[in-house]
């Protein structure tokens, strides 16, 4: 809930996946990330690199850091 009030008081949308009514998004976040743990933002970088932060605190400060490149 933390994730969801901090984009909505920011008026940020970023797409977001169901795991609980997703199989492929539940699959894709333990493959890639190593953990069923929600929120999760998956981070792809240009050099092809991907981060997966599980914290809503990190979550949130990347968001806030980064806007204008989710925008």
């Amino acid at each position: 809930m933390r994730v969801k009030q901090f984009l909505a008081q920011r008026e940020i949308e970023i797409p977001m996946r169901n795991t609980m009514a997703d199989a492929a998004a539940y699959k894709e976040l333990i493959k890639g990330g190593g953990r069923a743990t929600v929120p999760c933002l998956k981070i792809e970088r240009d050099d092809q690199s991907v981060e997966w932060l599980y914290e809503s605190i990190d979550i949130m400060a990347f968001i806030e850091t980064n806007v204008a490149q989710l925008s």
